[in-house]
């Protein structure tokens, strides 16, 4: 009996690359963990193909002028082709793939990372609104990062969107006792607007056994010198996205205060509810779809240094198991081995 065709897979993403740090963010280390899990699904074939080989600042422009020629030598021979793209290349290249894509009839999936993307569909002209619904917003699976994102779109008239929340694969099967040490910590880019700032401040009066440690790459385009120096917070540097779980795992809580406009769901926050370690954040954006308040974490208001603190203080000895265990039983619904099977499932289907 002949074997059924194996789809090919073009994976159009971009993933960390080593020496570069600007490539690696929330939206390229989640794409290496979708890549990650695909490729062993032995139903596909999947090859992934860098959409960015420039990472100094605006260079992507000369990446995207060059694509325009070589995507459809990459697609000929492609059953799929999977985009996994951020707002420059939303509002830029994308259009002009897809319909490439198109002309090669192949199946399209598009994945749009973050949270804000309506909001940036909203500012566009009515006419550049109109070429995306005409282009990646007919593709034959929308996955979306949120579920305000996905009523925003339903009201749109936009077909076959899906829910893809940021996942990350487990890391315990079972929850350990852990002792509340009063260490907490901040994981992601160094800009005021993931609440620097308000963590800076906050942390000047906290009681010396508390601790604040800072890690992450620094924006130079927005700290010029070292904002750390002469306060309670500690910049620790850059973590390897092989560290990040082995650093987390020995904090009690995850601090990100963010009023970040592209805020979706931070994949930082998903690794904090796999470990079972509760999460401070704000009320912003998707933020409270995956943060309960006074459940699996705190809510506070976005830039709000005395509502930061007293969170912080908040915790305790007495009540921090118990947030613990609620923040590990909440990580299932972001179980990759789950939620990386919908990507799967829109290949062959």
């Amino acid at each position: 009996m002949k074997k059924s065709h194996k789809p090919d897979i073009l994976f159009f993403a971009n993933i960390p690359v080593k020496g570069q740090e600007r490539s690696i963010g929330g939206a390229t280390v989640l794409a290496k963990s979708i890549l990650d899990f695909i490729v062993t699904n032995k139903r596909i074939n999947v090859k992934h193909t860098q959409i960015r080989f420039f990472w100094r600042y605006k260079l992507q422009l000369i990446d995207y002028f060059i694509w325009l020629f070589r995507f459809p030598f990459n697609i000929y021979n492609k059953d799929v082709v999977s985009f996994h793209g951020t707002k420059d290349f939303h509002f830029t290249i994308a259009p002009l793939l897809y319909l490439w894509a198109r002309l090669f009839n192949k199946k399209i999936v598009y994945h749009f990372f973050g949270g804000n993307f309506p909001e940036q569909y909203q500012n566009l002209p009515k006419f550049a609104q109109g070429i995306l619904k005409k282009t990646i917003l007919k593709s034959d699976t929308i996955f979306l990062e949120t579920l305000e994102m996905i009523a925003f779109f339903k009201k749109e008239n936009i077909k076959n969107l899906e829910w893809l929340p940021n996942s990350r694969r487990p890391v315990i099967n079972k929850l350990a006792h852990k002792k509340f040490t009063k260490k907490f910590v901040f994981i992601s880019r160094v800009i005021p607007e993931k609440g620097i700032n308000e963590i800076v401040n906050s942390s000047n009066q906290l009681p010396k056994e508390y601790i604040m440690d800072i890690y992450g790459p620094i924006d130079d385009r927005h700290y010029k010198k070292n904002i750390f120096n002469n306060t309670r917070a500690n910049y620790k540097g850059h973590l390897d996205p092989n560290n990040v779980l082995s650093t987390l795992s020995k904090y009690d809580v995850l601090v990100l205060p963010s009023y970040f406009e592209g805020e979706g769901y931070p994949g930082i926050v998903i690794e904090s509810l796999a470990l079972g370690i509760p999460v401070i954040t704000t009320n912003w954006k998707a933020l409270p779809e995956i943060i309960t308040n006074d459940d699996n974490g705190l809510l506070i208001e976005i830039r709000n240094k005395k509502e930061l603190e007293k969170a912080i203080l908040f915790f305790n000895d007495e009540n921090y198991p118990s947030f613990r265990e609620r923040a590990f039983n909440s990580f299932q619904k972001f179980n990759s081995e789950v939620v990386f099977n919908k990507i799967i499932d829109s290949y062959t289907n």
